[in-house]
């Protein structure tokens, strides 16, 4: 009987002591080993005896605080922090066990599964569509896990900026970083998506995290036109890609069958189509980038055609006052040798009737400095006015063809240097009952030519 009371105290005791209970709540269970976050663990402890107790594992992992602690209540809560040591080089799922010790009474196991990871499998960077027309670019850094990472330092660079940042990023929080767009800058840039690139300082060294940036599309050709000159002409257009796409353009430019003559380009055209009177002229560019420029200039030089009409024009114009002249007159100087050495020289008169003329009269003008020789040629003149210094002949009526010469000589005692210049001779005659006047040519003499002989 008295064994039976033992057995009964035994399992009295026993049932007793297998009443205590643990449960734990955490805060998360990833640890991402390059930031050395830690876990929360909330253990509630229940059915507790009054006595001395401790939490502790055999596993690479630390568990504080790790000293021992007193319950003098049957239901109680306590907090621990929960961290890997580094002896734990595992990475992905890990599963361990911590104990509840009751200093000399019992002990309660219980297991733990957490993830180790690193902060490339926590962090995404990235970016939705960049607008290029606003003034801003925006990327995001987003948490993938449910885990909270704090004093998160980073610097981030792309093709378009960079930056430095440290911020806080909660469980699965997504955050938006916005920098002032360099409008002068995304201007050059095409659209596509391109790379950004994020450095972590973290407390085993750099890690870099790389991502998506998104520039979306914008599309615009500007076109100019200009002309300028007047016999010169130049005509330019230009076509700039104002978008962040590639482009193809064309160019069109007309011209007549005169003025394409006389026009030249800096550029061949591609194409060239002749509609009519006109021919049309076309440039193509396939590839145009963004913020670059296609110039087409035209010249068309209309001084070679104006000179052209100028000169025809003159000599229609010469022709038909030598078609209509009816009297020529050419008059020809040449030095002469006299026996006491003075200036002389001898003018000769041509006069040439180019159709039937009446009352012809050839009057000639002497220069003040010289004399007339008072013998003259086979014809000599009706009249020699000394006070206007002119010789006159009355020829009378000339046929078309009819040829007469004349000529006199003139002297001076005093020599001439340099240039010596004659008057004309002036024609007056009649036809078809109206008095018409004709003059010769002018001639000169250089006392060069005395020394020359």
């Amino acid at each position: 009987m008295k064994k039976l009371t033992i057995l009964l105290a035994l399992a009295f005791c026993l049932t007793f002591i297998s009443a205590l209970e643990i449960s734990p709540t955490y805060n998360t269970n990833i640890i991402v080993r390059d930031v050395q976050n830690s876990i929360n663990l909330d253990l509630k402890i229940t059915n507790a005896s009054t006595g001395i107790y401790n939490l502790y594992t055999l596993a690479d992992i630390s568990i504080k605080p790790s000293e021992t602690f007193s319950i003098s209540k049957e239901d109680t809560i306590k907090r621990f922090t929960i961290t890997p040591t580094e002896n734990l080089k595992t990475k992905g799922h890990y599963t361990f066990t911590y104990t509840l010790n009751h200093r000399g009474v019992e002990k309660v196991d219980e297991k733990m599964l957490i993830n180790i990871l690193d902060l490339e499998d926590v962090i995404e960077v990235g970016s939705d569509s960049i607008d290029p027309v606003e003034d801003k670019i925006s990327f995001y850094v987003k948490n993938l896990e449910a885990v909270n990472l704090e004093n998160l330092s980073a610097k981030f660079s792309s093709i378009f900026f960079e930056t430095e940042k440290t911020f806080n990023l909660g469980p699965n929080e997504i955050k938006e970083i916005s920098l002032k767009a360099d409008k002068e800058k995304l201007k050059k840039i095409k659209a596509g998506v391109y790379i950004i690139k994020a450095v972590f300082k973290t407390k085993v060294g750099d890690k870099t995290i790389e991502g998506n940036l998104y520039l979306g599309e914008k599309k615009g050709i500007t076109s100019t036109e200009d002309k300028s000159g007047f016999l010169i002409k130049t005509e330019t257009i230009t076509k700039i890609n104002s978008g962040n796409v590639v482009e193809s353009i064309q160019i069109k430019l007309k011209r007549n069958i005169f003025s394409r003559l006389f026009t030249t380009f800096n550029i061949e055209p591609t194409l060239i189509n002749r509609e009519g009177l006109s021919i049309e002229y076309t440039w193509l560019k396939e590839k145009l980038n963004p913020t670059e420029a296609y110039i087409v200039k035209a010249k068309t030089n209309y001084i070679f055609p104006f000179l052209i009409i100028i000169v025809a024009t003159l000599a229609l114009l010469g022709f038909k006052r030598f078609s209509e002249t009816k009297l020529e007159i050419k008059k020809s100087v040449h030095h002469i040798k006299t026996k006491n050495g003075e200036f002389a020289l001898k003018v000769t008169l041509s006069l040439k009737a180019k159709k039937d003329v009446e009352n012809v009269t050839l009057i000639d003008r002497i220069p003040a400095i010289v004399k007339i020789y008072k013998k003259f040629g086979t014809i000599k003149p009706d009249k020699i006015d000394a006070e206007s210094r002119r010789i006159h002949w009355h020829i009378g009526d000339l046929n078309a063809g009819e040829v007469r010469l004349f000529t006199y000589v003139i002297y001076s005692k005093v020599g001439v240097v340099g240039k010596f210049s004659l008057p004309e001779a002036l024609g007056v005659f009649e036809k078809d009952e109206k008095i018409h006047e004709v003059n010769s040519n002018k001639v000169f003499f250089m006392s060069d030519q005395i020394r020359g002989n």
